[in-house]
């Protein structure tokens, strides 16, 4: 009998670990690096609310080549190379670059959203309390109701008067503006009334209300005013913008952090600020599609509105504006207009849920699986099921779709890592994955991790943000 010959396995790796991505850059692409997180924090600090953010990226797209898309164009007059978007509701943006294969072939598509929770204005906020005038708010999104407190904040306000006059404008992010708070209770009086509440009580909802002015209307002879310091807050609105106490009713008026993003750590090598989640992912799937000259398949990004709140309504990823944005761009490519087509294509198409996760905290590790867990700064974060608990609300990618994604980043000698957002009956989170599986696309979910998810402050690297650009630039560029 033939000896067996013994296999060496001294250096054969039996593990999967993610390493630093830190370790993978190159010199070269440092500067680019770079230029990416600079561009980056811009558009953050820049933008703070969805219409604030939709009206950035379309000046930018229009900059860079993009024309608008309404339906008038010929069918087949859209061209491998022709650039495009489209506005739904001034609350969501798409945007496409057609490809060289015929669109039978399916598109290619990151979908992120552009919402973050914050806190809005209630219809009527304005009110006074102990001489002290204060607005009401209603918290979006998931938040801990604590972290809005004792802070300074930003008030972005978007309405249409009576007379129909369009106002925009925003009081707390210059640097000479006022700004406003959520005031605390000092530890001297806070233990019957707030100590021993739990986490998610410390502020009640109805507690999150703005402190707005103390000063009060001075009165004129024998003038009396109820609520001056109320009135002297309504002298000011309707001086400075000719706005009505009736008019804060039809507004969209939202509270946010009254600070601009900061490099954070001894290096700068991490990003810190409002809205990474999921603005992080918003601006790398537009640098992505900006570079690409003219695509394999037709290259889509899709920017969403209300995924913090379910993805509804009509700028939601539940709504039927992705298949109306994506039955223009066949009708503009092609001379085939019929809905068994248009299913057709969107079978055949590929998807990335572009959304981030949250990765291991070393001060709070016993919330996660560490094996299973995303680390900051390890590069792109692949998550092959969301949802919670049992995979519920979630959608599971297709082994094929990830075997073809996988081939790409090690093609690309881009870092990945693999994770779940926390222990299995601890954490978990939706994305917007499911609702476009619910097309009969093939989805998976890959983003970049954020420290501190849904804070006012959260926190990114700087390696991993640059590696997801160039994922989702490789996935809309490329045929595999």
């Amino acid at each position: 009998m033939d000896k067996k010959k013994k296999i060496a396995t001294k250096n054969v790796s039996t593990k999967f670990a993610a390493a630093s991505a830190w370790d993978k850059i190159s010199p070269a692409e440092e500067k680019e690096l770079q230029n990416y997180a600079k561009r980056y924090m811009d558009f953050l600090g820049t933008c703070k609310t969805e219409r604030e953010t939709i009206d950035y990226l379309i000046e930018k797209a229009q900059r860079n080549g993009f024309k608008p898309i309404d339906g008038g164009q010929a069918a087949g007059s859209l061209k491998p190379g022709s650039k495009v978007y489209w506005v739904s509701k001034n609350r969501a943006l798409c945007i496409a670059v057609i490809g060289k294969q015929p669109i039978s072939d399916g598109f290619k598509i990151v979908a992120a959203h552009h919402d973050v929770p914050h806190l809005d204005l209630k219809a009527l906020p304005l009110y006074e309390k102990h001489k002290l005038a204060f607005l009401k708010t209603h918290y979006y999104g998931g938040i801990k109701k604590f972290h809005w407190c004792a802070i300074p904040l930003a008030l972005h306000c978007f309405l249409i008067t009576k007379s129909g006059k369009h106002l925009s404008f925003s009081i707390g992010e210059k640097p000479n503006d006022p700004v406003f708070t959520i005031t605390d209770l000092p530890p001297h009086l806070s233990y019957k009334i707030q100590n021993d509440r739990k986490a998610t009580e410390v502020f009640k909802a109805e507690e999150l209300n703005i402190l707005a002015a103390n000063r009060p209307k001075p009165a004129k002879g024998d003038e009396k005013i109820e609520e001056p310091v109320k009135a002297a807050v309504l002298e000011k609105l309707q001086k400075e913008y000719g706005i009505q106490e009736e008019d804060l009713a039809w507004a969209e008026i939202a509270a946010v952090p009254a600070f601009s993003p900061r490099e954070v750590g001894f290096q700068g090598d991490m990003i810190g600020g409002f809205g990474h989640d999921d603005r992080a992912c918003v601006m790398a799937a537009f640098e992505a599609i900006n570079e690409v000259k003219v695509p394999e398949n037709t290259a889509v990004v899709i920017l969403i509105d209300k995924e913090e709140v379910g993805s509804g309504g009509a700028s939601g990823a539940q709504s039927m504006m992705v298949p109306d944005f994506l039955c223009l761009l066949v009708e503009a490519t092609t001379r085939v207009s019929s809905y068994s087509f248009l299913r057709k294509v969107l079978g055949a198409s590929m998807v990335l849920s572009a959304d981030t996760n949250a990765p291991i905290d070393p001060n709070f590790e016993a919330a996660w699986d560490a094996q299973n867990s995303g680390l900051l700064g390890s590069g792109v974060w692949i998550c092959k099921f969301t949802g919670s608990a049992g995979k519920s609300g979630s959608s599971e990618a297709d082994v094929e779709f990830i075997a073809r994604i996988r081939n790409l980043l090690t093609a690309g000698k881009i870092p990945y890592q693999f994770g779940e957002m926390g222990k299995v009956d601890e954490g978990g989170g939706g994305t917007v994955a499911k609702f476009f599986a619910q097309l009969n696309m093939h989805v998976l979910d890959l983003s970049l991790p954020v420290l501190g998810l849904h804070s006012p402050f959260e926190v990114l690297s700087k390696i991993d943000y640059h590696y997801t650009v160039k994922a989702y630039k490789a996935f809309l560029e490329k045929k595999f």
